[in-house]
């Protein structure tokens, strides 16, 4: 009876914490080391895997319209495979407008990158979802890999990242639990002027069409 009384004291008194939490991490630490242990066998760490295999595949690179980002994201696009499309999305229209459709197809055509511009529209501010969309349905019709390369204008000062989109952001977070597609980002220096620094004579002009 003395034992018990003793035990009970212990327990009440915070001897409890070590009943209770001993069990509870030891049964931790074995659940991660098996998880460990089956993620190791199932990744084929520490053995000899089968040789590489090239698998053609279909870039898709979302952009804003004819740019220098477009320029470089089109550029390692070409230099991973030959078929390439680029997406664009018009917002605030739920069908497409002639008008604006076919502006951006004259100005694509004139600069002449050689992959060619679909245009996707939606009623709604976000892009991203036209694009996951086109993404499901070229999944459906290929079967390639699919690859997503997303420029990026990243400003040599931090202050101003706030003030660009962050496509790549939503898309990589959507795109992640995807396995048949593989998306990067082609981050574009933005260098921008100190002050007093004339800009005047820089050249904003757009890519040249192809002769």
């Amino acid at each position: 009876m003395a034992t018990v009384i003793f035990l009970v004291t212990k327990f009440t008194a915070g001897a409890w914490v070590v009943v209770l939490a001993v069990p509870a991490f030891t049964t931790l630490f074995a659940r991660i080391h098996r998880y460990y242990q089956q993620a190791r066998q199932i990744l084929g760490l520490g053995t000899i895997p089968g040789k590489p295999r090239t698998e053609p595949a279909v870039v898709v690179v979302p952009v804003a319209g004819v740019s220098r980002l477009a320029q470089r994201a089109i550029s390692e696009a070409l230099s991973i495979s030959a078929h390439v499309i680029a997406v664009t999305v018009l917002t605030g229209y739920a069908n497409p407008d002639t008008g604006r459709d076919r502006e951006l197809q004259e100005q694509w055509n004139r600069w002449n990158p050689g992959p060619p511009l679909v245009v996707l529209h939606t009623e709604y501010a976000s892009v991203a979802g036209p694009i996951l969309a086109f993404l499901d349905q070229l999944r459906e019709q290929r079967t390639e890999q699919i690859v997503v390369l997303i420029p990026v204008a990243v400003p040599d000062r931090l202050r101003y990242t706030f003030l660009h989109d962050h496509l790549d952001l939503v898309l990589t977070a959507a795109l992640r639990s995807r396995p048949d597609i593989v998306s990067a980002r082609v981050p574009v220096p933005l260098h921008l002027p100190g002050r007093g620094h004339d800009t005047s004579t820089r050249d904003l002009s757009l890519p040249r069409p192809r002769g």
